[in-house]
C-alpha cells in the first residue's frame, strides 16, 4: 500500500515566519519567489554536517507560505538516524510556533473609528470645555476607589 504525502502549508506574515525560523537556528537563503531556510545538523558519529532545507514562498497577498511538507535534507548520501530525529523535532517546533500565531484582524476604517469631531466654532469649544470640566480627574477617580483612564 502506498501512502500519499500530505501537503501541509502554513501561511503567516513574513516577519513572524522569519523571526520564528531564525530564532530556531535557520539561516535565510533568498530566492526569486520567496526564501529557503537552512539548518545544519552535525552527526557526532560520522563528523559530517547535514543541511536541512525548508522552502517558503511569497503569496500574492504578501504573506509567506511555509511548505512544511517539502522540508528535506539536501545531502545526497544517506542521512544518519540521529540527524533525522533532530530534524523531526525541530520541524515539530516550527509547526507549533507557526500554527499558534493568530493572524491580526484587519483594522477598522477611519470613518468607523472616528466617534467625534473637532470643534469648529467658538461656541462648540466653550461647550466642550464645560463638558470636560465636569469630568473627574484621574486623581479624583483614585480617591473614589475607581480605576482611572490610562490614556489621560
Amino acid at each position: 500500500m502506498t501512502r500519499k504525502k500530505q501537503i501541509h502549508l502554513i501561511t503567516r506574515p513574513f516577519a513572524h515566519v522569519h523571526y520564528t525560523l531564525t530564532a530556531l537556528g535557520f539561516t535565510e537563503i533568498p530566492r526569486k519567489d520567496g526564501s529557503s531556510y537552512e539548518l545544519s545538523f552535525r552527526d557526532p558519529m560520522t563528523l559530517k554536517q547535514y543541511t536541512y532545507r525548508l522552502p517558503t514562498q511569497t503569496a500574492k497577498n504578501g504573506l509567506t507560505v511555509v511548505h512544511i511538507h517539502s522540508a528535506c535534507f539536501t545531502n545526497k548520501e544517506e542521512i544518519p538516524h540521529g540527524a533525522m530525529e533532530a530534524a523531526a523535532q525541530v520541524m515539530a517546533e516550527v509547526e507549533q510556533y507557526l500554527s499558534s500565531h493568530e493572524p491580526k484582524l484587519a483594522s477598522r476604517p477611519i470613518q468607523k473609528t472616528m466617534n467625534g469631531r473637532m470643534a469648529t466654532t467658538e461656541e462648540e469649544l466653550k461647550r466642550l470645555g464645560k463638558e470636560m470640566a465636569r469630568m473627574p480627574t484621574n486623581s479624583q477617580l483614585i480617591e473614589n476607589g475607581q480605576v482611572p483612564d490610562p490614556i489621560q
